[in-house]
């Protein structure tokens, strides 16, 4: 599949090196030059991202294009970021300075972020953010469904 961005989620175990298998169903999506090499940020929500390097350089070229520089270094720096690379078990090292960062110990949610970066998030609070248990958060889900487009066209009025 060779989309611009990533789509889906799923959950894998960390173990106790700070090890996570690398989802199949991304690994699946991964282009035939992405390889397996990317490079982990701390992420916002107490999340971690996971960047294909083509979408980090495009990252790091917007903060380059940020007009305070002095803001920019600061987030540069607080990012943490570090490369990582599949094994021949398919499996990356999150450094523990960035599993702490997001809260992660023994599991861990992988969830499509902006173009071609995953979102690393502690499953408890990926639940507690994104769930549609409630009768008002499945009407706040179809009115965004609709507001956006659906099979029913685009509305008017985003």
């Amino acid at each position: 599949m060779s989309l611009s961005f990533f789509i889906g989620k799923a959950q894998t175990a960390i173990d106790g090196k700070g090890r996570s298998s690398f989802p199949r169903e991304f690994r699946r999506q991964l282009g035939p030059t992405e390889g397996g090499e990317f490079v982990v940020t701390c992420g916002p929500n107490h999340t971690l991202r996971l960047y294909v390097l083509s979408e980090f350089e495009k990252f790091m070229a917007e903060i380059d294009a940020f007009k305070d520089r002095q803001k920019a270094e600061i987030f540069r720096n607080q990012l943490d970021a570090t490369p990582v690379e599949m094994d021949g078990q398919n499996r990356i090292l999150l450094p523990r300075e960035l599993l702490e960062h997001a809260g992660l110990t023994t599991e861990v949610i992988y969830a499509a972020g902006r173009g071609r970066s995953l979102e690393l998030w502690n499953p408890e609070r990926y639940n507690a953010k994104y769930s549609k248990k409630s009768e008002e958060d499945l009407k706040s889900f179809d009115d965004m469904f609709y507001k956006i487009g659906s099979t029913e066209g685009l509305d008017v009025d985003r």
